[in-house]
């Protein structure tokens, strides 16, 4: 592929992406708002159980080594979100962390920002990206909680069982291994393959209803969090995909997952855990400004590793 070539793909998927955050901006400001709440919980309830459903049932062989590395990245961005910003804290001799900050270190986002971006780049691998995000819902939703310092208890655990997404994770696995003959042509259909389109579409638009004026009264914050999410991380990623020679369809997920900026659902669990919401929401306006800033040139490089 030429570099022409190469220059007006990455813009054509840039731009999808940059126009699916732009409408969820424009929806918030809009008479429009009124109906977030709602738009937000049909995405949660609906959409995203559905593409990590999807995406499961989509995973190729599991006797494939390679498929050990998307649970292995997941491990690392909890352990990386939660111990980074403590270290940088202990070595600068600032206050430490609060845990509104940990929590949101150490739960990238997942989906709504890095399944569109792999189905722009390589739709089939979208399969490890659903095991990558649940084995971080997990870990996110229990040792990356408790190591935040937050006390669990019945309802709380049960609330996060009860979490849409934790069903798309539990309705897949059993499909992936023992319906997936039947399932896979279902999913093929055009009236699916709209759907799942139409919700890779919608978790952009969520991403839009985060963004506002940054707070830089939370700069340590941002730099203690950016660095865990977007330099550790990132480092991690590396050697993971090129010492073990991954193949894209791995490569790719794991690459564009560990270096995402913080989950926006991040400021719903600051809610139901009565953390710092602002701290919360701050930091994942600003990191997901300079994930949105550095797109394109993420988008480069893959495509000249990976994919020319």
């Amino acid at each position: 592929m030429s570099n022409v070539a190469i220059i007006l793909a990455i813009f054509n998927r840039t731009l999808i992406i940059y126009l699916g955050v732009f409408l969820g901006f424009v929806f918030i400001k809009s008479p429009l708002n009124k109906y977030r709440k709602q738009f937000i919980t049909f995405t949660i309830n609906i959409f995203t159980p559905m593409l990590i459903f999807v995406s499961f049932v989509k995973i190729g062989d599991f006797n494939d080594n390679d498929w050990a590395f998307p649970i292995i990245a997941a491990l690392l961005v909890t352990i990386i979100g939660i111990i980074t910003p403590k270290v940088i804290a202990k070595i600068s001799k600032q206050p430490s962390p609060k845990p509104a900050e940990l929590c949101t270190s150490s739960f990238s986002n997942g989906l709504n920002f890095p399944f569109p971006v792999i189905f722009a780049l390589a739709p089939e691998g979208l399969g490890a990206a659903g095991l990558f995000l649940a084995v971080a819902i997990i870990m996110r939703n229990t040792v990356g909680l408790y190591l935040s310092g937050i006390k669990m208890d019945k309802e709380a655990l049960m609330s996060i069982i009860k979490f849409p997404p934790i069903w798309g994770i539990v309705l897949g696995i059993p499909a992936r291994l023992f319906l997936q003959e039947a399932i896979i042509p279902v999913t093929q259909l055009v009236v699916v393959d709209f759907i799942f389109q139409l919700g890779i579409f919608a978790t952009l638009m969520t991403i839009g209803f985060s963004l506002k004026k940054p707070n830089f009264d939370y700069l340590q914050s941002f730099f203690r969090v950016g660095m865990a999410r977007y330099v550790i991380s990132l480092l991690f990623a590396l050697l993971l995909i090129f010492p073990f020679n991954l193949n894209y369809i791995i490569a790719i997920p794991i690459l564009v997952q560990m270096v995402a900026p913080p989950a926006v659902y991040n400021g719903l669990y600051a809610e139901k855990f009565n953390l710092d919401t602002e701290l919360t929401s701050q930091v994942i306006v600003f990191l997901t400004f300079i994930a949105l800033a550095i797109l394109p040139l993420e988008l480069y490089i893959i495509q000249i590793l990976f994919l020319s």
